[in-house]
């Protein structure tokens, strides 16, 4: 079944849930029950589809405890005889005696566990029919629901530990360590004295002063491990805390969205249905691939150049770089820091280091998907309860629509795929291929409600793999070129009175 249909089906099945939860807002609205009326709504409330992708913020705390506490006691029914035994009529006076918030609350906990339930099932059905990236906003629906669902978060790579969902890295902290939100994991009673500016190091404590003076040049720098990066700084302790909090969130939704590049199909399969697998992927989402992905971040411009130029030459002109010889990626501190470079560069370092890449990848033609991606990824933000990659309003897409509208300037596909790397960086209009392989890529992974977004996966495989062919979106998307340059046509000019007021260089 084509994915939009099998999508049209599976959000028909959530239908009578999202009926009942909207009646139940609408009893609260009336009983005056706001706050449970403004949840309900929360619940049913999903993003809108299609232009971005969603990933639901997993926070460590348990979010409702007694929701989780119900789960578990569905777990432990009493036998029959158990249950015979117990008076009709002691049940029925318990019932009476509960509040009607308390009876709304478990009739709204109940629809949370049996939707989120529904979700989970349409998810490991929509996996097992081949619609890997369907399977993954159902998923994400099913945690909207219910963000402790515990078969989505094992699924994701959690453990549930002392009370809190985290990775296996975290829980390995955990057992001796607590984390601090600017100094990482530091020594279970240690908070106090990092606070009050001492630093415990190489098993003793010292001033914040003499610590800085340890890790002032980057051979010597701090060094912060997370689930899956090793970054290293000679900047500051929180500045390493901060860089790999936020290449984490980048990890866990570039795994989201490119599953298909790293896994097998039996891989993808096990891991959706909670079956062990050799490969990594059935370990959960959250686990790494053996390596950790290296970051060095400098405490400013002058230090990150005078230590590499004398390998990198032209590094001055840089913000920012990921050496694949060296499988690190390169940034400094300060006001030139920018943000959507290292979301760029750790997005190649991913795709170069989650499976075994080819040296030929740069002679290979559909160089422009390479950084089509890369700068899709730079839009990765938040928006209330979500992660959020893409959409019509970025800086990147309002250029693509700016140079396809009103300058006229678009490369057919045909054309464009078959540039390799130097073909791509040498061309005279580059910048605005560089706008233009942005707007391809929101179109290919959001048009028509994601219907390609597999097939991109897929693509990039092969480009890494050294496998590319020049026509590679025909055989995966089943269009020519010419009727894919038609879709991106009526794709990136909807609304083109909007770009009136605009101009561009």
């Amino acid at each position: 079944m084509e994915r939009i249909e099998y999508a049209r089906d599976a959000w028909s099945s959530l239908s009578k849930y999202e009926q009942e939860l909207e009646k139940l807002a609408r009893f609260c609205d009336a009983q005056g029950f706001e706050d449970l009326a403004e949840k309900a709504r929360v619940l049913d409330r999903s993003p809108a589809a299609g232009e971005k992708l969603f990933a639901v913020i997993l926070p460590s705390e348990v979010q409702d405890p007694e929701l989780m506490q119900m789960r578990a006691s569905k777990k432990k029914r009493p036998s029959k005889a158990e249950s015979d035994k117990k008076s009709d009529k002691k049940s029925d006076k318990k019932s009476e005696e509960k509040s009607l918030r308390e009876k709304v609350e478990l009739r709204l906990r109940k629809v949370q566990c049996a939707a989120s339930d529904h979700c989970f099932r349409l998810a490991q059905d929509a996996m097992e029919s081949g619609h890997t990236a369907f399977a993954f906003d159902l998923l994400m629906k099913a945690l909207t629901l219910d963000p402790d669902h515990p078969a989505a978060r094992k699924l994701l790579g959690y453990e549930f530990y002392e009370g809190h969902w985290l990775s296996p890295f975290e829980v390995r902290q955990a057992r001796t360590k607590v984390y601090h939100p600017l100094y990482g994991w530091i020594p279970r009673k240690g908070a106090e004295r990092y606070e009050q500016g001492e630093r415990f190091v190489n098993g003793r404590w010292i001033s914040a002063e003499d610590d800085a003076r340890l890790h002032r040049d980057i051979e010597h720098g701090w060094t912060v491990e997370t689930p899956h990066f090793t970054v290293v700084t000679n900047h500051s302790l929180p500045a390493a805390v901060k860089i790999g909090e936020q290449v984490e969130v980048l990890y866990r939704v570039w795994k989201q969205l490119f599953l298909r590049y790293f896994a097998t199909d039996a891989q993808m399969k096990a891991l959706f249905a909670g079956k062990s697998s050799s490969g990594g992927a059935a370990q959960g989402l959250g686990a790494g691939t053996g390596g950790k992905h290296r970051i060095v971040f400098f405490r400013n411009r002058k230090d990150y150049v005078d230590y590499l130029s004398p390998r990198y030459p032209s590094v001055a002109n840089s913000c920012g770089f990921y050496v694949i010889e060296d499988r690190t990626s390169y940034f400094f501190a300060g006001e030139e820091f920018d943000r959507a470079t290292m979301l760029h560069e750790v997005t190649h370092q991913l795709f170069s280091e989650l499976r075994r890449t080819s040296p030929q990848i740069t002679e290979r033609p559909n160089f422009w998907l390479v950084e089509g991606i890369a700068i899709h990824m730079e839009s990765l933000h938040d928006e209330g309860r979500y992660h959020v990659v893409g959409g019509f309003d970025t800086q990147r897409l309002l250029a693509a629509r700016i140079r396809f509208v009103k300058d006229g300037f678009y490369v057919p596909l045909r054309e464009l795929c078959a540039m390799n790397t130097q073909e791509f960086q040498t061309h005279p209009q580059m910048v605005r291929l560089y706008s233009q392989s942005a707007g391809l890529m929101q179109f290919l992974l959001h048009s028509s409600d994601g219907r390609y977004r597999d097939a991109v996966a897929d693509i990039l495989r092969e480009i890494y793999s050294g496998q590319s062919v020049m026509n590679a979106l025909p055989k995966h998307l089943g269009r020519s070129f010419e009727e894919l340059d038609e879709e991106y046509r009526d794709f990136i000019s909807r609304n083109k009175e909007e770009l009136s007021q605009w101009e561009m260089d």
